[in-house]
């Protein structure tokens, strides 16, 4: 078990906080070598600092195609392979209805999520085929497979993430490349509290007190934790789940069982309950970072 990802190499968007962060470590921790790709090069630079792995920074904007290709070919380069693809990174978007949701907000979400996955898998696919195979797995959501957990766009860009994971996962067997999806439910990471209005500094803080929030937000009562994620895409990724692909992972303490809020307009309702806010509220508004002791700005 310690060892499961020795002479294995990784390339991982969205690595610097939360989720790729915790998987960054992970697989470094057990004999891996990663290659951590975000586009936020301080938290590059602190995750590089882990003592228990071999974790190199690539900076990288996966809204620009040329940037995850770079990244995937530093693995190659810098460790002689690539075995992993880890396409975590994501942004929660607009929290916009269907009557309306602009056309530029659709582009923004599927280009995110939908075609900087389809570009890493392209990239990957040489590599990965010179090896004798390899291990995909997309960071998909709840949402992606309900209506009610989150924005319209958001949960669209998730959902093609699965249909994309079946689709590669066929035409990607012969050459032992396996595809699959990593779901997790409501994770308090800075992710969600951007999508609450919150600046990247604030939202680490932000996430740090929506513990309690979380545990009323699904069956187990406790919050996920990042580590909660990176293990299941550990599973994934590994040789223990080489006869897996083509699946959607769920890890959500049973959110999906529950009744959804039922429309995107109540998406926050559950944590706006839990914090003794107006459960009601479109979006959280100055209530939410006064109650929590921030200032939203800073």
């Amino acid at each position: 078990m310690a060892n499961r990802f020795e002479n294995k190499c990784a390339v991982i968007t969205g690595a610097a906080h939360g989720i790729g962060a915790a998987t960054a470590r992970l697989i470094a921790r057990e004999g891996g070598s990663v290659i951590a790709a975000d586009i936020d090069e301080e938290g590059l630079a602190a995750l590089c600092k882990d003592p228990d792995g071999s974790i190199v920074a690539a900076r990288c904007d996966v809204l620009k195609t040329a940037d995850i290709e770079a990244a995937v070919q530093q693995c190659a380069e810098t460790f002689g392979g690539v075995d992993i693809v880890f396409s975590n990174a994501g942004a929660s978007g607009p929290s916009s209805t269907v009557e309306d949701a602009s056309d530029d907000d659709l582009d923004r979400m599927m280009h995110m999520h939908l075609r900087a996955a389809l570009a890493a898998i392209r990239a990957a696919v040489p590599h990965m085929r010179a090896r004798g195979g390899g291990s995909v797995v997309l960071t998909t959501s709840v949402s992606g497979m309900r209506q009610g957990y989150a924005p319209v766009l958001y949960s669209l860009s998730k959902g093609s993430l699965i249909q994309l994971a079946e689709i590669a996962a066929v035409e990607l067997a012969r050459d032992m490349i396996r595809v699959n999806c990593v779901c997790p439910g409501f994770v308090p990471t800075a992710i969600f509290a951007r999508s609450m209005g919150f600046t990247e500094k604030t939202s680490e803080k932000f996430a740090r007190r929506l513990d309690d929030p979380a545990k009323a937000a699904q069956p187990l009562p406790r919050a996920c934790k990042p580590d909660d994620i990176a293990e299941a895409v550990a599973y994934l990724a590994s040789d223990a789940g080489s006869f897996v692909t083509g699946q959607t992972l769920t890890v959500d303490g049973g959110l999906s069982l529950t009744p959804g809020p039922g429309d995107t307009r109540s998406v926050y309702a559950p944590i706006m309950s839990a914090l003794g806010l107006d459960p009601n509220a479109v979006e959280p508004g100055p209530a939410v970072w006064s109650k929590l002791g921030l200032d939203k700005k800073k």
